[in-house]
């Protein structure tokens, strides 16, 4: 659960971005970035190597923002998709 941690700092650092630029492409990313923390934090946990890779995911979203926001955008959409589907994977095995 700590290695997921690493992602709130750039997270934050993404809020202070939209202080300074506030339009739609890093709004849906901060957002996006937020939700996939929300989801891996109250859900996820079982393996390091998966936290790794979404804390690695939101921060390298954030930190690609004011360089390519396309880029950005799709990382953290896909970032977010994947966690979904492993949720979805996982809570209909379970059931």
């Amino acid at each position: 659960m700590r290695r997921l941690f690493f992602a709130l700092p750039f997270l934050a650092i993404g809020v202070l971005y939209l202080f300074m630029d506030l339009r739609e492409t890093p709004l849906i990313i901060v957002t996006l970035g937020w939700l996939t923390f929300a989801l891996e934090y109250r859900y996820g946990g079982e393996s390091k190597d998966g936290e790794e890779l979404i804390a690695l995911g939101i921060s390298m979203s954030v930190v690609l923002m004011p360089i390519h926001q396309a880029l950005a955008e799709l990382l953290a959409l896909f970032m977010f998709i994947l966690e979904l589907t492993v949720l979805f994977v996982k809570f209909k095995l379970k059931a």
